[in-house]
């Protein structure tokens, strides 16, 4: 299909979403969850340079930067913005596939647009506003929609980074003790999980140590942290200090201990 306007090229494949969605789902600590149906929809953005100005007691500042606006819906995507700067990515002209949305919002109503969704954001007038440099370009984004309990989310991710673009609009899941559990223990298993909460054991007793003070300061200064991390009994000894002290956070949270 040729495309009207420049697109930028596709880096993500749908294999690649249900790990990208495994992820996102897992830092807001669902674990169970169903995915519906994933599409592939390129969504027009407006790319825009703007420019604004305040006033302080050092005079008149000014600050310029970019932004991304969905010609579709208006909202404001930053974070597209950011992964731009970050990669090289090719604009094409030609697609093979996906569903391609058309822009509601025309060049000639985006300054006003822009400068009410941007005035919002920074909490200022939108007259200390400028917009300028204004393109239209298409973006690949993957929508997919997830069952999580009783409740269906779109998600949407990138198909340029595998980002997700609208995280905040994920509900967060109350864990209960069994779930708290499971995740660290599932962390465990990992190098990273290990460093992880040896660093929060770490920082755990040095706590501890400086509210008890005296011997207990002098021997965490002297070796103790060393011994704890350097020799097989003393990584054992953090494992069950972090077990515990897990533990009682998830009990003390959940009302079982005061």
């Amino acid at each position: 299909m040729l495309m009207d306007n420049p697109t930028l090229k596709l880096s993500i494949s749908s294999n690649d979403i249900p790990g990208i969605l495994k992820a996102v789902l897992k830092e807001k600590h669902w674990r169970n969850f169903q995915v519906a149906s994933v599409k592939l929809v390129y969504v027009p953005h407006w790319f825009f340079n703007f420019d604004m100005y305040f006033e302080s007691q050092e005079g008149i500042q000014t600050y310029s930067s970019q932004m991304a606006l969905d010609a579709v819906t208006g909202r404001l995507n930053p974070i597209i913005v950011e992964i731009l700067k970050e990669i090289p990515v090719e604009k094409i002209r030609e697609i093979s596939g996906g569903e391609v949305e058309k822009p509601t919002i025309g060049k000639d109503e985006l300054k006003e647009v822009a400068k009410i969704k941007m005035a919002g954001e920074l909490k200022i007038p939108k007259d200390k506003l400028t917009i300028y440099g204004a393109n239209l370009t298409y973006v690949p984004v993957y929508r997919a929609w997830v069952s999580l309990g009783k409740r269906i989310v779109r998600i949407d991710i990138d198909g340029i980074s595998g980002s997700p673009i609208n995280v905040q609009d994920v509900p967060e899941k109350e864990r209960g003790i069994i779930e708290v559990t499971a995740d660290m223990i599932e962390d465990l298993k990992t190098p990273e999980g290990w460093i992880d909460y040896s660093k929060k054991a770490g920082d755990w007793i040095s706590e501890v140590a400086k509210s008890t003070g005296g011997a207990v300061a002098k021997q965490v200064k002297s070796g103790a942290v060393k011994w704890l991390f350097t020799t097989k009994p003393g990584q054992y000894t953090i494992l069950t200090l972090v077990v515990l002290a897990l533990l009682y956070l998830v009990l003390k949270k959940y009302g079982i201990i005061t």
